[in-house]
């Protein structure tokens, strides 16, 4: 445990804990990260002592462009000089230019966009769109799912130590095993009006269903008249070497929620992708759409530059090809600490590793801090650590990070050893 002490000088901690977040203030503490940031470029973070990290969480997924990546940041500043309307009560070009590219990579079907300030607002305002479209039916998610903190996506979520504090959530939601196909015979419910899933479970540590088991839902979605929404906004703009999950799985659905890295980790933006059936009943609706700052003409031109960014600098195959060699590494990891080590998973550059407890766990990741670099242990389940890099990681970047999992696991190992011979 690192000394509480050793941040008692350190106004902004002592600021931080005062007013803003004390348990995340001990956290950090807690892990060694005992100084604040200054400075951030593409995967590394600077702090005020000048030691410089390796950050293996993209800012918790927000930036997967890389820390305030430079061609991002001359856009949002050229969109500023430009002194355009930003926001209400006019139209802004932006926001046509963003729904038309939205439009054409995405999968076919998916046509009418709205834009939002955040996943967690998108994931709202689908269901929103789900009650309007199908009145009270129920709503299915996935249990160990984890779709925001706003009411209705918790009460859509599936991870009970979340969800727990703010009973009783709202009404109309239920859940089923994730990957399970024996428990998709709920859907025949008549009742049941659309189902909510992560096509990867992210919180639950990077849980992939097989092709087969999405193919199925939407085929029975289809069946029984069912909204499938896919919720992308942790596995779409490139995070699984593909633009969006979807497109590996090779199911569409009927609605799609992005956020997080369409912002580039420097502009707030979310939003809602879906088939023109469904969006004529969002325009009859003012509250629907009703949103101040979203859809605003900064935040617009910040998703476009975003995924002109992936378009233009081959990231996709990138990310494909270094997901590769972590895969191949952590395989090799596995089988020599079998003590530590008991799986993981993983797609592009999003890992999830299992290890033996949590409280393991929570040791390497604090050895890795000692190296600078920076991974954590996944909220929903702490057990699992996760390694979620930025996707313009560099080839080295990456290596370095292999090496230091690889001293840390090895003094893990010995002292698992020592351990067993002193019980």
């Amino acid at each position: 445990m690192v000394e509480k002490q050793e941040s008692v000088s350190n106004y902004y901690y002592e600021k931080y804990g005062e007013l803003i977040n004390s348990w995340y203030m001990n956290h950090l503490l807690d892990l060694g990260i005992i100084n604040t940031g200054i400075k951030a470029e593409g995967a590394t973070i600077t702090d005020s002592k000048g030691n410089i990290f390796i950050d293996c969480t993209s800012g918790f997924g927000l930036g997967n462009l890389g820390h305030n990546n430079p061609v991002i940041v001359e856009a949002i500043i050229d969109q500023l000089r430009k002194k355009e309307v930003n926001t209400r009560p006019f139209i802004n070009k932006n926001q046509i230019e963003l729904a038309e590219l939205l439009k054409n990579i995405t999968p076919d079907k998916l046509e009418c966009s709205y834009l939002f300030n955040s996943g967690s607002e998108a994931i709202e305002s689908a269901i929103k769109l789900v009650r309007l479209y199908k009145g009270q039916k129920k709503i299915i998610s996935m249990k160990n799912s984890f779709h925001g903190f706003t009411l209705g996506a918790l009460s859509a979520s599936g991870v009970a130590s979340f969800r727990k504090p703010y009973e009783p959530l709202l009404p109309g939601f239920e859940q089923l095993e994730f990957d399970n196909f024996e428990e998709l015979n709920r859907l025949n419910d008549k009742e049941v009006g659309a189902l909510l899933i992560e096509p990867i479970q992210h919180d639950a540590g990077i849980r992939i269903p097989s092709k087969k088991y999405l193919q199925e839902i939407r085929k029975l979605c289809d069946e029984k008249n069912i909204i499938l929404i896919f919720d992308e906004v942790i596995t779409g703009i490139g995070k699984t070497g593909y633009m969006f999950a979807s497109d590996y799985f090779q199911v569409i659905p009927d609605i799609m929620v992005i956020g997080k890295s369409l912002g580039a980790g420097l502009i707030p933006v979310g939003a809602i992708i879906t088939n023109k059936n469904l969006w004529q009943r969002f325009g009859l609706s003012f509250p629907m759409s009703a949103t101040s700052y979203g859809g605003n003409s900064l935040a617009c031109r910040t998703a476009i530059e975003s995924i002109k960014f992936i378009q233009s600098n081959n990231i996709l195959n990138s990310v494909r090809e270094k997901g590769l060699i972590i895969s191949d590494q952590l395989n090799q990891m596995m089988n020599n600490y079998p003590d530590i080590i008991l799986s993981f998973s993983g797609i592009g550059l999003m890992f999830g590793i299992e290890i033996i407890n949590n409280n393991i766990a929570f040791e390497i990741v604090r050895g890795l801090v000692k190296k600078n670099i920076i991974v954590y242990q996944s909220f929903g389940n702490a057990n699992i650590i996760m390694l979620e890099p930025p996707l313009v990681i560099t080839t080295e970047q990456i290596l370095r990070v292999i090496n230091g999992f690889k001293e840390v696991l090895a003094k893990q190992h010995s002292k698992n050893v020592t351990m067993k011979s002193n019980p």
